[in-house]
């Protein structure tokens, strides 16, 4: 579901059709269950009432005959009480690894728990039905997107003074979310940390030439704390160059 939909390593010979993916996709997000009603409505809107169920139960029997074929026998999809629900024993799906990484994050019981549950979902997460536009897809797409930022974010907060693994997820992290201004600040005060004024700069240009993309503009404290971080450096450099230059006259004389 994370990336391009599909069934991994499936038989090429025997894919899902369209609107059946886009039902395994609509269950998978709504964590494997739906009602009838809920289904007609966001995948079959402008079908007649007549057809809508027909249609249904054909992307049902495909959805099944697919799943058999690809993952062998038995039971992947039930249909109690007007839901469809997908057998979890049945199924391994990235979305469902994100969000179990994410609970484990919130749970855990130590550092090192949380840091491995939270690289966990920060490695899971391209953004969710890449090139399928479905018109009920966005809102869920969005909410994904804000899951996965918020856990590189506490991710990068848990590795404090280790700017070379803060940044490892942070520039990752960057080429997923070009937007979140969070993201560039951290990465500037871990690009501190290691002395690295013009990956500073670079950070400032890249956030602001990014944002022009969608007429916004970095934020206020976001262009202080690129200045404040480039003058620390500035400033650090000239002491250490000053001392360099009295240790050297101390021992010329």
């Amino acid at each position: 579901m994370l990336g391009i939909p599909g069934i991994v390593d499936g038989d090429p010979q025997r894919s899902l059709h369209a609107k059946s993916l886009e039902l395994l996709v609509y269950l998978a997000v709504r964590d494997g269950s739906a009602s009838t009603e809920a289904i007609l409505d966001d995948l079959l809107p402008d079908a007649p009432a007549s057809k809508a169920v027909h249609r249904l139960h054909t992307y049902v029997s495909d959805l099944r005959g697919v799943l058999r074929d690809n993952g062998g026998p038995g039971t992947y999809l039930t249909h109690p009480h007007r839901r469809y629900e997908l057998n979890p024993e049945r199924f391994d799906i990235d979305l469902w690894r994100m969000r179990a990484a994410i609970r484990a994050a919130d749970a855990a019981g130590s550092k090192l728990e949380r840091v491995a549950a939270l690289r966990r979902a920060v490695d899971t997460y391209p953004p969710l039905g890449e090139g399928r536009e479905y018109e009920w897809l966005e809102p869920y797409r969005e909410t994904v997107r804000h899951d996965a930022l918020d856990a590189a974010v506490a991710l990068a907060e848990e590795l404090a003074g280790q700017p070379t693994e803060q940044l490892a997820v942070l520039d990752a992290a960057i080429s997923q979310h070009p937007y979140a201004e969070q993201l560039y600040q951290a990465a500037m005060r871990a690009r501190a940390q290691l002395g690295h004024l013009d990956a500073i700069r670079a950070l400032r240009r890249t956030l602001t030439r990014r944002l022009a993309e969608i007429d916004a503009e970095p934020a206020d404290d976001t262009l202080a704390l690129a200045d404040q971080l480039t003058a620390d450096l500035r400033r650090s450099g000239q002491d250490a160059r000053t001392r360099s230059s009295a240790r050297t006259d101390g021992a010329s004389a």
